[in-house]
């Protein structure tokens, strides 16, 4: 049996401003390093036995705080990384929608029919992704947290799943949001989606939808 956890990188400046980061290596902030600290808190008591994460900044920091926790390793994946936004990264969601209209706001409402800068399209981030998942379901047993993105995260989640790329925009991952997919034989359960809870002390555990 395989229990994935999956988690969202902490905080970031560029997260409160609504700004795209995709593969730009942004450090977490103060709000996301005590997010971060929050998470490790919640995994105390629970049996981790390998922690994976994307090798961008905001994703290694967090996944250290648990690291730290747990006695653990990271093991660093580049096909964890967010997606790639080409020259959106960086800009704002205003800016994008001021500067490219229509081809924004389409992507914006269903982005698996529309192309965006970068990597181009969700079904090439998901083959993008789709080797590190199949390597790791294939490789490990037990209990594994996985920290990545929120984009990432959920075409993880729909590649393991099954489900089709327009599940992209009907779920969300907060900052911290962990999510568990239990793996066994056949059978593939999502047991939580996005859970913050850990971060009730801090005031921030409700969505941030919307954010980048």
């Amino acid at each position: 049996m395989l229990r994935l956890y999956f988690m969202r990188h902490g905080e970031t400046v560029w997260n409160t401003e609504r700004r795209y980061q995709g593969m730009t290596d942004i450090e977490l902030s103060e709000e996301g390093l005590r997010q971060a600290e929050c998470a490790a808190k919640r995994f105390k008591n629970i049996k981790i036995d390998k922690i994976y994460a994307s090798p961008l900044k905001r994703a290694m920091k967090t996944a250290e705080k648990i690291a730290a926790e747990k006695g653990l390793e990271i093991i660093s994946e580049d096909d964890f990384r967010e997606i790639h936004f080409g020259e959106w990264e960086g800009k704002t969601v205003p800016e994008l929608t001021e500067k490219y209209g229509e081809s924004y706001t389409n992507f914006i409402r269903e982005p698996h029919k529309y192309g965006f800068p970068g990597e181009g399209s969700v079904e090439n981030v998901i083959n993008r992704i789709k080797p590190g998942i199949d390597r790791l379901i294939a490789e490990e047993k037990g209990n594994v947290l996985i920290v990545s993105h929120g984009g990432i995260i959920r075409l993880m989640i729909m590649y393991i799943m099954g489900l089709d790329s327009s599940w992209f925009t009907k779920m969300w991952i907060n900052n911290t949001g962990v999510s568990i997919v239990e793996i066994k034989n056949d059978r593939r359960l999502l047991l939580t989606l996005n859970d913050s809870a850990h971060l009730a002390e801090t005031g921030q555990n409700e969505s941030n939808f919307l954010r980048p």
